[in-house]
């Protein structure tokens, strides 16, 4: 009796949220699913991430090791995160200008993907090493006609097309860079900001990708399968009817626009495939971080020390 589609060739996707330094969650559970089931990675096609979930996305698919990349953040992420004297004098406590200078962000970018393009990810044969970075292009330039020219959403991906339609080209580094320009903390970059700002969660832009009609080589749905891990998420609710100005709202815009929409493309890609070929590590925080909170890194690893990956390593065996 032959094999069904989704059992000969699947095709298999991690996808991880943005969430600045808590990114080190998702990082020490990919660490664990490591040492439960060794090799494991070597059967994934695609990496899907925005911001911090982008960096983290695009490193393993350049070959580093989780290990490899927590040490980053634990290391670097208090210089990307680093408040200065001149930098508060200038932004005014943050009321006419970014909370962090991107200097050492970039610093970091370019020390960890130096001059890789997205076409370098792939391996030989074309079927591994795939990217899907979401970001939002403030302008976009391509339009000639300034009259049409518009924001929108950019989804950087280096799957292979008939028509070359994708992003070989462009530089890992600026990519996370854009990726990662999360509003207020971070000036845009190259006209980019955070892909957070409609898909903090990137599953669905992941699955979207795989049902491309320009892929050269078409991806059938139901060979897709799909790990997709939290940076954690605290349970936010205000009480009452709030009546709120620009003041007042702008310190919570943020976690509002990437809290808000997380659910939603979990309810949405769960919906779309079928239960075993999908599954998302639930990641409720028991006190809140800030993404940018640079002090608590050794909570941020021992949560995800801690969370229960036992179904995750189950789906990770039997994908």
């Amino acid at each position: 009796m032959p094999q069904a589609a989704n059992e000969v060739n699947r095709y298999r996707i991690v996808s991880m949220d943005g969430g600045g330094l808590r990114g080190i969650i998702p990082l020490a559970i990919l660490e664990r699913l490591d040492g439960a089931v060794p090799d494991w990675r070597k059967q994934v096609n695609m990496f899907a991430g925005t911001s911090t979930g982008g960096l983290i996305a695009m490193g393993l698919a350049a070959g580093m090791e989780p290990g490899q990349l927590l040490d980053i953040y634990m290391t670097k992420g208090p210089l990307i995160f680093q408040r200065t004297l001149w930098r508060e004098v200038k932004s005014v406590d943050d009321l006419s200008g970014p909370k962090y200078d991107s200097a050492n962000r970039e610093q970091v970018c370019r020390e960890v993907f130096q001059d890789k393009r997205l076409s370098g990810f792939r391996s030989a044969d074309k079927t591994k090493g795939h990217v899907v970075i979401t970001s939002f292009d403030l302008d976009d330039r391509s339009d000639s006609d300034t009259a049409k020219r518009r924001w929108k959403a950019k989804i950087f991906h280096n799957l292979p097309t008939s028509d070359d339609s994708g992003d070989d080209l462009e530089y890992a580094y600026r990519v996370a860079m854009r990726t990662s320009a999360a509003p207020t903390y971070f000036s845009s970059y190259d006209g980019f900001v955070d892909g957070g700002v409609f898909a903090n969660n990137p599953s669905m832009c992941a699955l979207a990708q795989t049902q491309d009609r320009r892929l050269a080589t078409p991806i059938a749905f139901d060979s897709v399968r799909m790990l997709s891990l939290s940076t954690g998420f605290f349970p936010y609710h205000m009480e009452g009817d709030e009546r709120w100005g620009v003041l007042q709202w702008a310190p919570k815009i943020v976690s509002l626009l990437m809290d808000g929409v997380n659910e939603v493309a979990d309810f949405q890609t769960a919906q779309m495939m079928a239960s075993q070929d999908y599954y998302r590590i639930p990641m409720r925080l028991q006190t809140d971080i800030a993404m940018d909170d640079a002090s608590e890194l050794g909570v941020l690893q021992r949560i995800g020390n801690l969370v229960d990956i036992s179904q995750a390593t189950q789906f990770v065996k039997n994908w």
